[in-house]
């Protein structure tokens, strides 16, 4: 199945996503994506009661997913900074049911804090993720609580960036996969004044970091990349080795 890609204005469907893997036969976009999303029609699912009321029913009702941010070692400040939620009961609403229903969802605000996409977590493996966007925009989660424009650390996914948060680290954002392409590195220079990549240690963020360290060589006074350790992602790593650790380890 075609979804229309989220990288460029795509009116003919043309995004592909198999096996982790993506490519549009429109922008010849392609790579892995931990991340599994599709971008739907954002109005069709959502709007700033059903959020509001999502935030609100997280901490109001004993639930899973209030227990599990708990066991990931998110506080609740966190969360609620984050505007967290979850719905856990049946909404009248036409096909808001099957999509919202005991998942976790992620609100990602513009730096205006206007609501512009949607992430959603689900206890299966197989579409872990799902990903809502009203707009084509490449998205930046968390940029809406960043205090300055001195630096900018760049992780890879939902809970690196809350455990970064979490550790006072606002100057965070979170591109929600490994991918990287000129569009995001021009948005991001025109924004801060030193960017500092930090991808998992894995197959995806070791080609990240190799694409960073060459293809964008000429701005290495102002971007800088790190891999973390084989199998570390900054989440576990910042809980097994603490923040001072990790800030060090990006030379910050």
């Amino acid at each position: 199945m075609n979804f229309k890609c989220p990288f460029h204005d795509d009116k003919n469907a043309s995004f592909s996503f198999k096996n982790n893997f993506f490519i549009c036969y429109g922008c010849n976009r392609y790579g892995i994506n931990k991340n599994i999303f599709f971008v739907k029609k954002f109005e069709l699912y959502f709007d700033k009661k059903i959020i509001n009321y999502a935030k609100y029913n997280l901490y109001l009702y004993k639930n899973f997913w209030l227990k599990y941010l708990l066991i990931r070692k998110i506080n609740m400040i966190t969360a609620l900074n984050a505007n967290l939620g979850c719905l856990n009961f049946n909404l009248k609403i036409k096909n808001i049911n099957n999509i919202l229903l005991n998942r976790l969802i992620f609100p990602i605000l513009n730096e205006n804090n206007i609501l512009e996409s949607i992430g959603i977590k689900n206890l299966s493996n197989k579409n872990k993720y799902l990903f809502f966007s009203k707009n084509n925009n490449f998205n930046l989660y968390g940029i809406n609580s960043v205090k300055n424009n001195n630096f900018i650390i760049i992780v890879e996914g939902y809970f690196d960036l809350l455990t970064l948060k979490k550790n006072l680290i606002y100057n965070s954002i979170s591109i929600l996969g490994s991918n990287i392409n000129c569009n995001i590195i021009i948005n991001l220079l025109n924004k801060f004044k030193k960017i500092y990549f930090c991808f998992d240690g894995d197959l995806a963020g070791y080609s990240s970091d190799y694409i960073i360290k060459t293809k964008y060589n000429k701005f290495k006074k102002r971007i800088f990349s790190k891999t973390l350790p084989c199998n570390y992602d900054p989440d576990n790593y910042i809980k097994k080795f603490g923040i001072v650790s990790f800030l060090k380890y990006l030379k910050l």
